[in-house]
């Protein structure tokens, strides 16, 4: 008898159960048509829910930036008091480069293989400019004379300069500057660093309990993605409606194939480095796929990114606190996608025949641009593809509109995109515990091996 009730049924766990139907793949799949669904057919409806979804965001956000400043001093602090850690700054660096490079070339391939800019239907153009027109822009048939954009030359490049270091730190906090906050992180970090032990013990106790704190909650705000997802999708597809998306579906092909590039790259890193297979990799970063999309914000994104390479995939805690935010501003590869394929879209709709050193220049050009986006929205970072524009001598305000029109698309796949480079940049210079733990014993046995020389 008491072996027939031990060998009983376990009792029904809903909160795992609950977890498997809200990470799942389909659940995503299943809210982003129910999303698109609503706004199409209930308009009314996806506005008066959109506030929910905003509250949602807010709740997400407020988390961020407590959440970057104790990983990131703390991490500075442990890192700063042991030598081997230098190491890692030179190949982010590496990756920087890397990144800025694939990221050119991956979207001028597309863009060059695909033309998504010749558009030889008449029809097409046709309603390209009434729409252009009807969002107030000076011109309706695509053929305007060009204004280059004001000469910003050292003037941008101080603005650049200054607005990287915050004046008053809590301002800077407050109004969520992001790369300033950044910035006095790593200094106040390395300043920590070289005190003594025993001070600074208690600020590193305190920096941990706020790092854990934050943590808890992020897991809390897990629960309500789908649901989240479903409204902001509602809410964008009712505001812009599908015919933006069908004007510009060759240049979104070519976003989406890009961004869609990136995340299958992203995920083969991740599945080696964590020894892995490719499906499990792509389950366990499926709730920071979901958090991509939902908040389209990179910076939103980098609590989930920490958890999920340092919690469930085990790289090494100190180091990914560090790396996922420092890369976050340096690898821009989403800005860069838009630059390179964006420039090229418009010289392909103006007819402007571009050869290998224009090619060269918008390359270029777009890299070291997509560096300085940090912390700046979508629209923003958008309107600086007027200084690519511009050296190519090609229009750029009237081809905005179309833009603007297409920017919540847009916006997702460039936060994709950045995001799983970040995860997966950190996977490959980050160790894992495996990998720590081995160096351990070795150092260990070198050391009982010495005596006995």
């Amino acid at each position: 008898m008491a072996v027939t009730e031990a060998a009983g049924p376990l009792a029904f766990d809903w909160r795992l159960a609950a977890r498997r139907i809200l990470r799942s793949p389909a659940t995503t799949i299943a809210m982003i048509g129910a999303g698109i669904l609503c706004g199409l057919y209930y308009p009314a409806f996806a506005h008066a829910i959109s506030p929910v979804a905003q509250l949602y965001l807010n709740f997400l956000k407020m988390v961020v930036l407590p959440y970057l400043v104790s990983s990131v001093i703390f991490s500075i602090m442990s890192m700063v008091q042991d030598p081997n850690s230098v190491r890692y700054l030179g190949r982010v660096g590496m990756a920087v480069l890397v990144v800025s490079f694939l990221s050119v070339l991956v979207s001028g391939t597309y863009s060059l293989v695909l033309q998504p800019g010749q558009i030889e239907n008449p029809q097409s153009r046709i309603e390209l400019g009434e729409f252009i027109n009807s969002q107030g822009s000076v011109s309706t048939d695509l053929a305007f004379p060009y204004q280059p954009p004001p000469n910003e030359g050292s003037d941008t490049g101080r603005s650049i300069l200054l607005d990287l270091v915050p004046n008053n730190v809590f301002s800077a906090l407050a109004s969520g500057q992001t790369i300033q906050v950044l910035l006095f992180c790593l200094l106040f970090g390395l300043a920590m660093g070289k005190i003594p032990q025993p001070s600074s013990m208690s600020l590193s106790q305190a920096l941990n309990a706020v790092y854990r704190a934050c943590t808890v909650l992020t897991n809390w705000f897990i629960w309500g993605l789908p649901f989240a997802t479903f409204i902001l999708i509602a809410d964008q597809t009712a505001s812009t409606g599908t015919k933006p998306l069908t004007l510009m579906g060759g240049y979104l092909l070519v976003m989406g194939l890009s961004c869609l590039t990136f995340i299958a790259g992203a995920f083969a890193v991740i599945a080696i480095r964590s020894r892995r297979s490719y499906w499990a990799t792509i389950k366990t970063c499926q709730p920071l796929l979901m958090v991509a999309i939902t908040t389209r914000s990179t910076v939103a994104s980098l609590p989930w990114v920490i958890n999920l390479l340092s919690e469930r995939l085990r790289f090494s805690l100190v180091v990914v606190e560090l790396l996922v935010p420092l890369q976050a501003a340096l690898l821009r590869t989403g800005p860069a996608l838009l630059y390179t394929s964006g420039v090229l879209f418009i010289a392909q709709l103006y007819g402007r025949p571009l050869v290998i050193p224009d090619l060269l220049l918008v390359g270029i050009t777009s890299a070291l641009l997509a560096l300085t986006t940090g912390g700046m929205g979508s629209l923003l970072i958008l309107s600086q593809m007027s200084i690519v524009c511009g050296y190519l001598k090609i229009p750029f305000e009237a081809a905005f509109a179309l833009f603007v029109a297409v920017d919540a698309a847009v916006d997702t796949f460039m936060t994709l995109s950045s995001v799983c480079t970040v995860a997966a940049s950190t996977a490959m210079i980050a160790p894992s515990h495996r990998e720590t733990t081995q160096s351990v014993e070795a150092a260990s046995e070198q050391l009982e091996a010495e005596p006995a020389r």
